[in-house]
């Protein structure tokens, strides 16, 4: 049968709007026992037993209740527990043996001793006990005498019939304890179902075992006695299967529990998903999880109240040791205190347990209000608990991982500004915004000489730089708009004004705030920006819109405008570029280019003693393509590489035919900044030379003073290397740059050419010819050869060569020719060239190829 007290043990008492539960439950029993009052009037012969019997038989039913009630043992399903004991042994005999008035008196007495003296039951649960008891032994009277008076009362039907009464009666209990327990936790027909479904097979197996105690107590009393072994077996095998049973299930549903809780990688979503799975599996009314590992504050999540002060730190005094220990732990008592719980309530303790991921405590999982069967927690509890902290510790820690991951992914870690990502997403809304009247905008902030800083200060100081520009950025940007750091000393901003004066205003007013002095290591510097605006229309998405700002600053910062609005004309990657890269990559697949060389003459002795080699394309559409804008192009997109390639191996094979042909001339080669950025240079450039057997010597490569400027230990390291394969080094266009002196000394150039700029107005500008002779003057005092480019005629040539100049080059000696032409011109000059053979030149002019067109 199933017992009522243990199930309204699993009774919840949340508030209710009408009446508490409580009150509920006593109004509920008072309609029972009228109910068994009036029923009791209709058993006939209320006074007569089927059987009659002694008195002495009611003390011992008394006491058989007693003891069914000692001794009963309950399964918990959820927070609904169901009691199991033999209680119907006694009820049979008393169905039989004893009239209903006693019957009645027996059970309520013997019961009632036990709820009230031993278990110190509740007064609205004793009332509620007490009423379904003396319900169902009405009922089951009622059933028997009816049964009986239609069949007969042989023993044999006298035995069915108790069976079929306390199967009856088991029935309807079952059915108005689940009523009872819906008044505190709702779900009445769900729980009726559900407490049917699990103890019928309880009430016929007990009634069975009842029947059978009976049918020898009515062969002989004194046969009873041998009833008590296979009842106190069955009794005892219902119990060990239930324990293990239940165990069993509450093994499944730890093991669900990582499942249930592992569904998503968002620590709030996993927190929550916990307390409620873990108050549920351990049929608690209570839950609380605190995280600490939340952007450095604690994260809780609750279900009920705990009633404690929970901790805000790891090292919170009251929970430093359970949070740091590594096993869950039952606080009850004077353990209780100093959290602050009202230790004078019976159930007044709590479980708690240390979540850890690895050795590191990242959470607290506190419980509290034992519900179910027990009033109080127990040591399969704690085990429990310590299981489900572990689990819970790995999805815990994923999540969080995951958060700081994807916090990282979108922040950035010097500034704690958004950064690349997450501006793209917020330009992204901003761009998707029509409601707003005013102007929308994307703004690029780049500071200028920021280099300098990290090179003379070290990164530490470019750091703190860093952080007081976006302190001070952030101080000024408007409530809706957000400012990011996309890399290095790169920021932005995106937002709204309310017209394009607005605007530009505010971006004035950053320029004059980053331009306001820092200190840095005790040294007070001025660092200032350049901003590039892009106004975002309805036909401009996030890419097209930064990609402007970007293109803004970048102008801003070269031309020092300080500040630029992106206009069309300043745009250098337009789709007619986009076009000829796509032009460019072909024709160098194709090799469609051609190398032109312009001869460097000898002032001093008036011969020829190499070219440079210069790129020139002509395309199908396009026509002659000026080499400025296709080497930008190349430079812009990475086919720079390719580009130099192309040069080196054409040029190289060109220089090995000059050579056998008896032109031994040398050979200059212009390289890109992104080149000498190009560790693996070197090595292709040892192979080409080694592939036409040229002398590394006759190779001139030659780089700009800005290309220094570029990542200068990564260049110089280049440099020292093709160095170290016997190349010859010139700085081109130099005077031009910016780059110090001091290269000159440490880097192992053999050469310096003039800019063209100085060398066209050295007749009519004194300055220029200032500039011209002292640059030579330095080159031969370090030692370097000197080479004028841009030599327009023979006046500006005699100039140069009464200056001390080494080498010149430029329209009067030659235009750049093709190979074949080059070959010609060599022939037919004037000037000599170093070992000419002109029968040899014949030769390789014949064999030389048609140029394509």
């Amino acid at each position: 049968m199933t017992d009522s007290p243990v199930v309204l043990d699993g009774m919840q008492a949340p508030s209710r709007p009408r009446r508490r539960p409580e009150t509920e439950v006593v109004l509920y029993s008072l309609v029972l026992a009228v109910v068994a009052a009036t029923a009791t009037l209709a058993i006939p012969d209320v006074w007569s037993p089927t059987r009659p019997a002694g008195w002495w038989l009611v003390v011992l039913v008394a006491v058989g209740f007693g003891l069914s009630e000692r001794t009963i043992f309950h399964l918990e399903f959820d927070r609904q527990a169901i009691g199991f004991s033999v209680s119907e042994v006694p009820t049979a005999i008393a169905l039989v043996f004893l009239a209903p008035g006693p019957a009645i008196g027996a059970r309520l007495v013997g019961s009632a001793i036990v709820l009230v003296v031993l278990r110190k039951t509740p007064l609205y649960k004793l009332l509620f006990n007490l009423a379904l008891f003396t319900l169902e032994l009405v009922l089951s009277f009622i059933v028997l005498r009816g049964f009986l008076a239609l069949v007969g009362d042989t023993d044999a039907e006298v035995v069915i019939a108790a069976i079929v009464a306390m199967v009856v009666a088991s029935l309807l209990g079952s059915v108005l304890v689940s009523i009872a327990i819906s008044m505190f936790e709702g779900s009445m027909l769900e729980r009726i179902t559900s407490e049917l479904r699990v103890a019928w097979w309880l009430f016929v197996v007990n009634s069975t075992l009842a029947g059978m105690t009976l049918a020898l107590a009515l062969m002989a009393p004194a046969l009873t006695l041998l009833a008590v072994v296979p009842v106190g077996a069955m009794w005892y095998l219902i119990q060990r299967y239930g324990i293990v049973n239940q165990r069993l299930r509450d093994l499944d549903a730890v093991h669900g529990f990582t499942g249930r809780v592992g569904q998503s990688l968002d620590p709030a979503e996993i927190m929550d998903a916990a307390v409620v799975e873990t108050a549920s599996l351990l049929r608690a009314d209570s839950a609380s999880l605190i995280v600490f590992d939340v952007n450095g504050s604690p994260m809780t999540r609750s279900i009920g109240s705990v009633g404690v002060r929970l901790p805000i730190a790891p090292d919170d005094p009251s929970w430093a040791d359970l949070i740091a220990g590594d096993e869950a732990r039952l606080i009850d008592g004077k353990g209780l205190r100093k959290f602050g719980l009202d230790t004078r309530s019976p159930s007044a303790e709590l479980l708690a347990s240390s979540v850890k991921d690895g050795a590191d405590p990242i959470g607290l999982l506190v419980v509290a209000g034992r519900s179910g069967a027990a009033h109080r927690f127990g040591s399969d509890d704690v085990v429990r608990l310590q299981n489900l902290a572990e689990q819970l510790a790995s999805s815990l820690g994923k999540g969080l991982l995951h958060q700081r991951m994807e916090r990282e992914a979108r922040q950035d870690p010097l500034t704690g500004l958004p950064n690349r990502a997450a501006f793209e997403q917020k330009v992204a809304q901003v761009a998707k915004d029509r409601n707003h009247a005013g102007v929308r905008f994307v703004m690029m902030l780049d500071l200028d000489r920021f280099k300098e800083v990290n090179d003379t200060l070290g990164h530490h100081a470019g750091d703190e730089l860093l952080i007081e520009f976006a302190r001070r950025i952030a101080q000024h940007k408007g409530r809706f708009d957000v400012l990011a750091r996309l890399a290095g000393d790169e920021f932005a901003l995106v937002g709204y004004r309310a017209s394009e004066a607005e605007m530009n205003t505010f971006a004035e007013h950053l320029l004059a705030e980053a331009a306001r002095p820092v200190t840095l290591d005790g040294l007070e510097l001025v660092v200032t920006a350049s901003i590039g605006i892009a106004v975002i229309d309805d036909h401009v998405d996030t890419a097209i819109a930064i990609r402007r700002a970007d293109i803004a600053t970048f102008n801003a910062k070269t031309q020092r405008l300080g500040i630029e609005t992106y206009r069309d004309e300043i745009d250098r990657r337009t789709p007619a570029r986009l076009s000829m890269l796509g032009d460019l990559r072909t024709a160098i697949e194709h090799e469609d280019l051609r190398l032109h060389y312009q001869p460097k003459l000898d002032l001093s002795t008036g011969i020829v003693i190499g070219a440079e080699a210069l790129v020139r394309w002509t395309h199908a559409v396009r026509g002659a393509v000026p080499a400025a804008d296709f080497v930008r192009v190349a430079e812009d997109t990475g086919l720079i590489k390719q580009l130099t390639d192309t040069m080196l191996s054409k040029g190289i094979e060109d220089l090995r035919r000059f050579h056998d042909r008896g032109f031994h001339l040398g050979l200059s080669v212009n390289l890109s900044t992104h080149d000498l950025l190009d560790t693996r240079l070197p090595e292709r450039v040892q192979r080409y030379l080694q592939a036409s057997n040229v002398d590394p010597a006759m190779l001139t490569l030659e780089i700009t003073e800005s290309a220094l400027l570029i990542d200068a230990p990564r260049s110089r390291a280049t440099i020292n290397d093709l160095h170290a394969i016997g190349v010859r080094m010139s700085i081109d266009d130099f005077g031009t740059g910016y780059s110090s002196l001091s290269y000159l000394r440490q880097l192992p150039v053999a050469e310096l050419k003039i800019d063209q700029s100085f060398i066209a107005n050295v007749l009519i500008d004194e300055q220029d010819e200032v500039i011209v002779r002292s640059t030579i003057e330095l080159g031969h005092n370090l030692g370097l050869e000197v080479v004028a480019e841009g030599v327009e005629n023979n006046e500006i040539l005699e100039q140069l060569r009464r200056f001390g100049c080494d080498v010149a080059q430029g329209f009067c000696i030659s235009r750049p020719l093709a190979a074949n032409h080059f070959m010609s011109w060599l022939q037919a000059t004037g000037h000599p060239s170093r070992n000419q053979d002109p029968l040899d030149a014949n030769v390789w002019v014949t064999e030389q190829k048609p140029p394509v067109r």
